[in-house]
Formats: structure tokens, C-alpha cells, sequence
């Protein structure tokens, strides 16, 4: 498969966009030690370092073998070759301070709310993730300021890919343990990075999305969002340190052991936060 990711590499990209995508190939492929899986016994509430990676996948066992098997690797670069905004990269939801994974999902399942201080052009926009069931009390609070003119809003983007407290449409996410050396340099290549040439970033970008990704990578807010990496090429599954499972499978015994016969090493954790399956 190695050879396979290389020669596709080759026939699609040139200059820094081509070194940066084979190194991170062999990154990918090298046989690293330095990583540790966080173990939890069932009933403990999972915490989650500032830095961690979640990414939900469809909920079927087709999709769930691949990527434990394979990893997690951009679209243009398997069979599964659907159009995306950003090429080239594997999107993954990135922590941004310490939490228990009961508070994030709370946040994540919520609303993205934008509002306006001031009016006209002078004006700014501000953009805020509204936890859920807390969108009554902070429309409420904005309708209450003189200085906010107006507000839209819109679901969060993870709950489009991630199992959450409001739909049941995702079902599994795995949750990626970055703190090792080798986790970090692997993640180090995010085509977010505003340090990125633009004119080297052009390669990993849907045309009619260049110009306004330029902005948002500078401006990020909780719209963009703030929260998104997309890691070059992709991260292999030996960072997978558990698995959050939707209501749905919170209560399908037999999909539980498939996924712990399949991840032996790694936890299971329900939309509680609490660990259904432990790794100790």
C-alpha cells in the first residue's frame, strides 16, 4: 500500500506540497514506540487532553474495519475518492484545553451562533458555540444587549460526522491519543496553518474554496471553524486510544465486542463520558 500512496503522490502534486506529503507517507509507515494509550476501567468518566483528535466515521462495519485497518487517510488517496473542500488531508476535530468528554460532547452538540456588535460598516461579527439546550438562554441574553443588532445560527459541523446528543445519524468516533513526539510531528503538517505558503497550499484547496479558505485560516472562529485540522496525507490507527459510541450501540452488545475484539488495547465510552468497556 505504501508504494501504491507514493506513486499517487507523485502523479498529483509537485514542489513542497509533493516533499511535505512524502514524508508524511513515511511518517506514517514507521514503526514508532514512543506512543502510550490512556487506560480507564468501566464507570470512569474519560478526560481529554488539550491537543486530542476525535474523528467520526459512518456508522457501519465496512467503514470501521477500513480504518482500523488502514487509518485514517485523505479521500484522494483510496477507493473512496469523494470530493472534498479541502484535499489531500484527513479532517479530525482537535481539543483546545483540557475537558472531560461529557462537557465536549455537551458543547459540540449544541448550536453555532453569529452576531453582529454594531451596525453597519463598522460592525463586527462574533461567533460563539452555544452548549445544548443552552440556545433559549443565550438568544435571550443577545436580545437583551443594546450593542448586538442582529443573530444567525447553524448546527455545529461535528454534529454532521460525530455521535452526539442530538441525532443518532453517527454512531462510532475514535478518539486519538497526540501526545507522543511522534503524534506531533505526524500532526505538525495541518494544511490549516496560516504559516503555510499560499501559493503551496493552492494544491490542497477546492478552487472555489481558495480565496475564502486565505481568510478563514487567518480568522478562525467557532463557524469555521476553529476547532478543524486537516492533517496531510492522514494519521494510522495505532493512535487510537478509544471509541464513542452513539445510544444505538451503547446498547448493541454484540457491535461492542466486535469493537473491542477489534481494538483490544482501547476503551469504549458512550455519549455519558463514562466508559462502557475498559482497557486496564
Amino acid at each position: 500500500m505504501k508504494d501504491k500512496y507514493i506513486k499517487v503522490v507523485k502523479d498529483n502534486y509537485k514542489g513542497e506540497a509533493l516533499n511535505i506529503l512524502l514524508k508524511q507517507i513515511e511518517l506514517f509507515f514507521s514503526d514508532s514506540k514512543d506512543i502510550k494509550l490512556t487506560k480507564y476501567d468501566v464507570g470512569e468518566d474519560v478526560f481529554l487532553k488539550k491537543g486530542t483528535y476525535m474523528h467520526g466515521i459512518p456508522s457501519d462495519k465496512e467503514h470501521f474495519d477500513w480504518t482500523v485497518e488502514n487509518g485514517f487517510i485523505g479521500n484522494d488517496f483510496t477507493d473512496m475518492n469523494t470530493p472534498n473542500k479541502i484535499r489531500g488531508s484527513i479532517g479530525m476535530w482537535q481539543l483546545k484545553e483540557d475537558t472531560l468528554l461529557k462537557d465536549y460532547i455537551i458543547k459540540y452538540s449544541g448550536f453555532t451562533i453569529t452576531y453582529t456588535i454594531g451596525r453597519g460598516p463598522g460592525s463586527i461579527e462574533v461567533s460563539d458555540l452555544i452548549p445544548y439546550h443552552q440556545f433559549d438562554k443565550y438568544t435571550e441574553e443577545l436580545n437583551n444587549r443594546e450593542d448586538v443588532w442582529m443573530y444567525w445560527g447553524d448546527q455545529t459541523k461535528e454534529l454532521r460526522f460525530m455521535p452526539s446528543l442530538v441525532a443518532d445519524k453517527r454512531q462510532i468516533a475514535f478518539i486519538l491519543n497526540m501526545d507522543s513526539p511522534y503524534a506531533k510531528e505526524i500532526s505538525s503538517a495541518d494544511v490549516w496553518n496560516p504559516n503555510y505558503d499560499k501559493i503551496m497550499i493552492k494544491d490542497f484547496i477546492d478552487y472555489r474554496y481558495y480565496d475564502k479558505f486565505l481568510v478563514e485560516r487567518l480568522n478562525r472562529n467557532a463557524t469555521t471553524t476553529d476547532r478543524e485540522t486537516a492533517i496531510m496525507f492522514g494519521l494510522p490507527s495505532k493512535l487510537i486510544e478509544g471509541v464513542l459510541v452513539g445510544r444505538k450501540l451503547e446498547n448493541d452488545q454484540k457491535a461492542l465486542e466486535y469493537i473491542k475484539n477489534r481494538l483490544p488495547n482501547c476503551y469504549i465510552c458512550n455519549l455519558e463520558g463514562k466508559v462502557i468497556v475498559g482497557n486496564k
